[in-house]
């Protein structure tokens, strides 16, 4: 049975794609926008999700809670975790747990510890992370699809793959112009430097 509801729940994971209030829904990236990203050959994308799942099934075994607070990001082998937990012992249990996972070249933490968020703030951050998904798309059309964007407390979290240091630029130029982002928190993965 807990082997159905952890097949659900990660089923669950890969449809949905937005944050969530008090951190009630994982966020990932849909199998659409998976086959739609040219930035990335199709057998890291199946490695990459390969990678999500595991992180999913260790995160709901955990006893902390946290595969309700931490939200993941893979692109490439790196993991971008964000989220509000109750203590840096969580915080420190959910980069052990993802390092535990085959396949993981780089843990980026970027995991609060605090309280949850309240509605008045999970709305305004719905509402910037709406904003620099549709104002992206506008400005580099499909190739957004390649971005992910987590919004927390007015941080935007950025986590993706760019042909060139040019495209990343301009995605932080229009996440700057968007009302209410406090802090940009840049992970992109530029593929001509590697």
């Amino acid at each position: 049975m807990f082997k159905y509801l952890i097949s659900f729940i990660v089923l669950l994971q890969l449809i949905l794609s937005s944050c969530s209030p008090m951190g009630a829904i994982v966020t990932t990236t849909s199998a659409g926008a998976v086959v739609a990203e040219g930035d990335r050959t199709v057998g890291e994308a199946v490695d990459d999700t390969a990678i999500k799942i595991k992180i999913a099934e260790k995160f709901a075994k955990s006893k902390s809670g946290i595969f309700l607070d931490v939200d993941t990001t893979v692109r490439v082998g790196t993991v971008l975790l964000t989220g509000i937990v109750d203590s840096q012992e969580i915080r420190i249990e959910a980069v052990k747990l993802v390092w535990e996972v085959s396949g993981v070249k780089e843990v980026i933490n970027e995991i609060d510890v605090g309280d949850k968020q309240n509605i008045k703030q999970y709305t305004s951050d719905l509402w910037i992370s709406s904003q620099v998904r549709a104002k992206t798309l506008a400005n580099l059309g499909f190739s957004a699809l390649t971005y992910n964007f987590e919004t927390i407390n007015g941080e935007v979290h950025i986590m993706g793959v760019a042909p060139n240091s040019n495209e990343s630029e301009s995605v932080i130029g229009v996440i700057k112009k968007i009302k209410g982002v406090k802090k940009i928190s840049n992970h992109i993965i530029i593929k001509e430097a590697q």
